[in-house]
This record gives C-alpha cells, sequence and structure tokens, in this order.
C-alpha cells in the first residue's frame, strides 16, 4: 500500500508541482498570445510590452474578448494542479479508511526500536535472526493472548531477562520467580523479595499502614489513606458497588484506622479484622474504665459487692473468674463505653468523634449486619499468615527507584479469592506511592509486569494509572487473556478507557470471534477499488464495467482467527 510522505517530501513536492505550473502558465501565455495577435515568438520585448498593456487595463470594456484568451489559456496548469490535488489527496484518496502496515521506517515515528533496549513486546524474523522490537518509552502496555499462546515465554520472561531496572511482578504459581530470579539476582544485582503470606517462601512484610509511612502524616493525609485502603478492601459486587451495607462496613473501616493512627501513630490490618470483635476493656481510662469495671458489673446485676478478700486475684482466682466471667450484656457495655470515651478524646479529630457518636445510637441489628459485612471482608486478614505478612513494613517505596528491587507477587491459584483484597491494596498502593516524585530517568524506570491482573479483582486505579504514570516513569505491561475478561470484570466503559491510554496493544491469536471482530474493528479499514461487470441478457457481448470505491477490513476477524502460531499484532497509537 502506499506509504504516508514525511512532512519534508510533501513540502518538496508541492514546491515542485507549484513553480512547474507557474513556468507552465508563462509560457502558455506568451506562446498563445503571440499565436492570437500575430507577434513573433523570438520579439521578447514586444511580448513583454502587450503583456503589459493587457494586465493593465483588466476589466477595462474597451479591451477586446480575445485579450482574455491567453489568461485563460494561461489558468490551465493551476485547475490541473488543483484537480490533481484533490485526486492525491489522501482524505478523499482515502475516504473509506486508510489503514495500513507499517514499515521499518515508521518504527522510529512511532516510538519503537529494533534493539533489546527497554520493553520488548514482539520480534521480527529475518532467516534464522530474531530482531526484537521494543519500546523506551514509559507508556503502558497492553498485551492480550489467549491461555496456551506463550505470553509468559514471549512477553513476560524476556523481558525479566533484559530489563535490569527494578520489576514489580504479579506470578500467579511462582513460575516466573522460579526461572528469572536468580538470574536476575545474579546478573542484575536486584535484590529479591517474595511476597507470599500464605507460602513459606515470604520475604517481605507490607504494612499500608505501618509507623514509618504515616508518621508525618497529618489527619487529612491520614484520611486519604484510609479511604484509599477502604475503597480497595469493601468492593461490592457489580452493580452493587454503592450497596448500603458495603458502604457502611466501608466507613467503619475508616473509622477503625483513623483511630488506630491518630492514637497509637500505627496500625495493621491484622488488628483492624478484629476490632468489631476486639474487648476494650483494656483501653478505657479512669471513670470509664470505673463504669465497667468487673466488680461494679458484678454489683450490678447482683445487687451484692466483692469483698476485698475476692477481689485479690491472687488469693480466689478460680471463684473471681466464674463470679466475673463476661456475658453479651457486660461486652456491649463495655462497646458503649469506650465509644464514649473516644467521642470525648480531645485528642482526637473531631470526624473520629462524631463517628464514634454516631456509632453510640446505632440500633444493635443494625450495627450487627455492618460488623457481619466487615468481618466477610475482612476474613482475609485474620489468618495468621497474612496478619504477620503484614504486621510491618519490609522496605520503602522508593527503594524500588534508588535500587534495583524485583518484587515478585507469588499467589497460589486456590489461594486467589482469598488473597485479592491484599494483592489490589499492594499494587494500588505501589502506584499511588510511587507518583510523588517525578521521574524522567530511564535508569530509574519501574516495570510492573501485571500478569492476569483481572483475576485479583477491580482496581479502579490501576486503569487510569497508563495516564498518569509517564511523568513518573513507571511502565506497566498488562496482561490479559482476552478483551472479553476486561469487560466481564470492569464493564465496557472501562476497557475502553483502558484501551484509549495504552500507546500499545500486543493482540496474539484469537479463540473468540467477537475479540477478533473488536481487533479488527479497531485496526480498520482501507480503501480499495472495486470492479463491476453486468451484462445485458439480450445482448452477448455488451457488458459494462464500472471502478468504485470501497472500505474493506485491513485485517478480518477471519485472518487473525486463522493466524498462525506465534503470530501477534501490534497496535501503536
Amino acid at each position: 500500500m502506499e506509504q504516508k510522505r514525511t512532512p519534508l517530501q510533501q513540502l518538496v513536492r508541492g514546491s515542485i508541482i507549484i513553480f512547474t505550473s507557474i513556468l507552465a502558465s508563462v509560457l502558455i501565455y506568451f506562446g498563445t498570445s503571440a499565436w492570437i495577435f500575430e507577434i513573433p515568438i523570438w520579439n521578447i520585448s514586444e511580448l513583454l510590452e502587450h503583456g503589459y498593456i493587457v494586465f493593465t487595463n483588466l476589466g477595462n470594456p474597451y479591451l477586446k474578448l480575445k485579450a482574455y484568451y491567453p489568461i485563460a489559456y494561461a489558468s490551465i496548469p493551476y485547475i490541473c494542479c488543483i484537480v490533481y490535488w484533490l485526486l492525491d489527496n489522501n482524505s478523499i484518496k482515502n475516504s473509506y479508511g486508510n489503514a495500513r502496515f507499517a514499515t521499518t521506517k515508521d518504527f522510529k515515528e512511532m516510538g519503537l526500536n529494533l534493539e533489546s533496549k527497554g520493553v520488548q513486546f514482539a520480534c521480527m524474523i529475518k532467516g534464522k535472526k530474531r530482531i526484537p522490537i521494543s519500546t523506551q518509552k514509559p507508556l503502558a502496555i497492553l498485551i492480550v493472548a489467549p491461555a496456551g499462546t506463550g505470553k509468559t515465554a514471549s512477553v513476560a520472561l524476556p523481558n525479566l531477562f533484559s530489563l535490569p531496572n527494578s520489576c514489580f511482578v504479579l506470578d500467579i504459581k511462582g513460575e516466573l520467580l522460579e526461572k528469572s530470579a536468580g538470574f536476575r539476582q545474579k546478573n542484575f544485582k536486584n535484590e529479591i523479595l517474595v511476597f507470599s503470606p500464605l507460602d513459606k517462601r515470604n520475604s517481605m512484610y507490607f504494612n499500608p499502614f505501618d509507623n514509618t509511612i504515616i508518621k508525618d502524616f497529618d489527619f487529612v493525609e491520614m484520611m486519604q489513606l484510609a479511604d484509599q485502603i477502604a475503597g480497595t478492601i469493601f468492593v461490592g459486587e457489580k452493580g452493587k458497588e454503592n450497596d448500603h451495607w458495603v458502604v457502611s462496613a466501608k466507613t467503619l473501616f475508616t473509622f477503625f484506622a483513623l483511630y488506630s493512627m491518630q492514637k497509637y501513630k500505627n496500625a495493621t490490618l491484622g488488628e483492624l479484622s478484629q476490632a468489631p470483635k476486639k474487648d476494650y476493656y483494656d483501653e478505657l481510662q479512669g471513670d470509664f474504665k470505673k463504669k465497667v469495671s468487673r466488680e461494679a458489673t458484678f454489683h450490678k446485676k447482683t445487687g451484692e459487692r466483692l469483698t476485698e478478700e475476692e477481689v485479690s486475684i491472687y488469693q480466689y482466682p478460680n471463684d473471681l473468674e466464674t463470679k466475673l466471667e463476661k456475658d453479651p450484656d457486660q461486652i456491649s457495655e463495655i462497646w458503649k463505653t469506650w465509644l464514649t470515651q473516644v467521642s470525648e478524646d480531645t485528642t482526637l479529630d473531631d470526624f473520629v468523634r462524631n463517628q464514634a457518636r454516631a456509632y453510640q445510637s446505632a440500633a444493635e441489628t443494625e450495627f450487627a449486619s455492618i460488623k457481619s459485612t466487615y468481618d466477610t471482608f475482612m476474613k482475609v486478614f485474620a489468618n495468621p499468615k497474612v496478619a504477620e505478612a503484614t504486621s510491618k513494613m519490609s522496605f520503602d517505596y522508593e527503594d524500588l527507584r534508588e535500587k534495583k528491587i524485583t518484587v515478585y507477587v507469588v499467589i497460589q491459584t486456590q489461594d486467589m479469592d482469598i488473597l485479592a483484597p491484599l494483592v489490589r491494596i499492594l499494587v494500588e498502593s505501589m502506584f499511588k506511592k510511587l507518583m510523588f516524585n517525578e521521574n524522567s530517568n530511564p535508569d530509574k524506570f519501574i516495570y510492573f509486569i501485571l500478569d492476569e491482573f483481572i483475576r485479583f479483582g477491580k482496581m479502579s486505579f490501576l486503569l487510569e494509572a497508563p495516564a498518569l504514570c509517564r511523568s513518573y516513569g513507571l511502565v506497566p505491561l498488562y496482561i490479559t487473556q482476552s478483551y472479553e475478561q476486561i469487560k466481564k470484570y470492569y464493564g465496557d466503559d472501562d476497557l475502553k478507557i483502558l484501551r484509549a491510554n495504552a500507546a500499545f496493544q500486543v493482540v496474539f491469536r484469537m479463540n473468540s470471534f467477537d475479540d477478533a471482530k473488536t481487533l479488527s474493528d479497531m485496526i480498520g479499514d482501507y480503501t480499495r477499488k472495486k470492479l463491476s461487470t453486468s451484462k445485458d441478457s439480450m445482448a452477448v457481448l455488451k457488458k459494462n464495467n464500472s471502478i468504485s470505491e470501497e472500505g474493506y477490513k485491513l485485517v478480518t476477524p477471519q485472518d487473525i482467527l486463522s493466524s498462525p502460531d506465534g503470530q501477534v499484532f501490534v497496535l501503536v497509537g
């Protein structure tokens, strides 16, 4: 197909056409003037004088009509130029589309190179030689590869073997860890961190509320962090994102997180998972503690008072524990008293105190439902291994930029649903915390290889990242099995956003006609000529041929479905 001309080529070509048309017009004018007015063609001075007289008297009623004939003839080259421009104009010539296959000459303009620099997402085969197609631009890449097409061997591993920079890798089953960690540690001097809370190989600890992170936060920053984490954990089903119980449980989480951060300058997800069920007796102080003390509770229930001997746990421990055994009413009383203490604690922000007052007056049945929803979403963090893995922070976010670190998030298939909320928090925290300091140094780019990111649930910020992360040197590689998979978990609108924000799309052979059609439509149409022949049934030798233009898919869905193994389609822009 016709190659697109560069601006310089278009300028040179246009200049030549204009110069040629001017020269032709001058020659035609003097030639026709000499012929019409019988002036010798070699008499240049007389021709010039004649031309001067004609042009200075244009519009004069006494000027004869034949004086205009040379001007009309001289305008023919300009008319030809206009007609030629119209016929050659791409917007008209390609009125049905101008999609085309790129050539190596286009690669530089598209931000691609044929070296092993930057992210590799395809290769050209020339004989026995494989030439990688790469990009060094910090732009998002969407990889769409159905199961069995080799996305791990052809995309994830080659980049882990060629990128010396820090990487963050979602690694289902641990295949990438096993095959690339040793190589990266030995050859790129990368520190290897494995985040796998339910696995013995876990060597990384992650706590988004750790003191090292929040120690200098003001209340607004604490609230932003609490809301971000809550929004990542408490995600309603598709179509029920604003469900009352989910929103209420999210608010309860924010309350507990803000209380712990303000009061203790630290919080953990394990502790927050137990917050609604926690015994707050030991946190009560002064009169609040006396109000619900064991002695006061015993007196309130029986009307009797404990003797000093009975109070002494050293003398009558078993008898005392029997008498002071807690009941649901006492637990509820302690909870409400603690809320009262919180609401009157002037060291806390008014938001936290007001929320405590709201929970004091909440109906018990409704609050029980909120706590039940809370427990459902926070169940994963109650697991002792998960609680341990999220009890502290073993790295600093900026370490990934200043050092060479590869983080492998290894989650077994059977643990996917259990650990998905934690993985979502980790991924989104990584992006958000690394978007503080702008970075344009390629040596400090951080690559996110997000294999099967769809399976960890909806991460709204992840879809917005491509539009934001370029200035910060964060390069996400989204790897999924199909467009339909994204649509299922995120919706059609979010799929369109991701496709629009991804600078490069690498699509392997599709197994679904719907996905193949989607890809074909994205590639677009080109304009081709169509010959139509019609015959008169009564005239055997008579036929009419007509040529028209039509739009036709550059790559049809059938071409995609039947493409050979190893062939990929790379869409740029």
